[in-house]
């Protein structure tokens, strides 16, 4: 027997320590003497989740140093948002230019992005004066390092020049994530990931959809997962929605929606009587089984 659910994050409780939502179901799902499976059959999702996040992916810094050997940093925090390739380049120049000082004045930085190959450049170049640029670096503390297509102590070699380019070796990527995961604390799950943390997945939804655009999901396999035979009763469902790193995805209180199907089998008769039976007992009922079955 199948059951859908349709639930609507507009009517869940959100826990803003777990980041949970929490969906009060109306109709209990009862396993009783039956097993329970489930799976995801469509959601319906925005993307109004931002590429920069605080605390997350929004500094970059790196470090110039003009001989003889004098040095300053470029601190640039972008600010929570979601960004384009062209506002990524503006955000960051506008940044580098606010902090030009009397020692740098006679010196030029933009970074620079090529779209035949989807890389920035950081290019320093001396506009007066006698002092050479000698080496631009990328500095340790940058969080930005996918976003902009860069590595930590990335740099350029150390010798005496008018201009010096720091490549990004890396495609820049405004993509926050190819996928998004539904997690659930209700019960565990079998599904798995490569970094040994997916016990708790329900399911995956490709993120195919730009910003401001409306994923809507249709799952194409007839699949079901099934839940541990210790999960008889069901009232509530507790899902957040994460993305390819596990990163919780803020929908900045736009509503997410999305059915589950459910099904209820009937458990063998060995698997609810007398947890207390011997092997024996087991093994006799199994032969029995087999026999009426045939």
């Amino acid at each position: 027997m199948n059951e859908y659910i349709y639930l609507n994050s507009y009517y869940s409780e959100f826990n803003q320590d777990t980041k949970y939502h929490r969906f009060n179901l109306t109709k209990p799902i009862i396993g009783d003497r039956n097993n329970i499976s489930l799976r995801l059959s469509e959601a319906e999702i925005p993307v109004s989740y931002y590429n920069v996040i605080t605390d997350y992916n929004d500094f970059f810094s790196f470090k110039i140093t003009i001989a003889p050997n004098d040095t300053y940093t470029y601190d640039v925090q972008l600010p929570q948002k979601n960004y384009t390739v062209p506002q990524l380049t503006i955000a960051i120049n506008n940044s580098i230019s606010s902090q030009h000082t009397d020692v740098f004045s006679n010196f030029s930085l933009r970074i620079d992005y090529d779209a035949q190959t989807g890389k920035f450049t950081l290019t320093g170049a001396k506009t007066a004066g006698n002092n050479d640029i000698r080496k631009i670096e990328v500095m340790s503390s940058t969080t930005a390092l996918r976003l902009l297509g860069v590595t930590n102590s990335l740099s350029t070699d150390n010798t005496s020049s008018d201009t010096k380019i720091l490549e990004f070796p890396n495609a820049v990527n405004t993509n926050r994530t190819k996928n998004i995961f539904f997690f659930t604390n209700v019960f565990d799950t079998e599904n798995s990931n490569n970094r040994n943390d997916g016990g708790t997945i329900l399911a995956k939804v490709q993120a195919q959809k730009v910003f401001k655009e409306i994923i809507s999901y249709q799952n194409e396999s007839d699949a079901l997962i099934s839940i541990p035979k210790q999960n008889t009763y069901i009232d509530h469902i507790n899902i957040k929605l994460l993305d390819d790193d596990f990163e919780f995805l803020d929908f900045n209180r736009l509503n997410f929606t999305f059915s589950l199907v459910v099904q209820l089998t009937p458990k063998k008769a060995m698997e609810y009587d007398n947890e207390d039976r011997t092997p024996t007992d087991v093994l006799i009922d199994m032969v029995q089984q087999e026999i009426c079955e045939e």
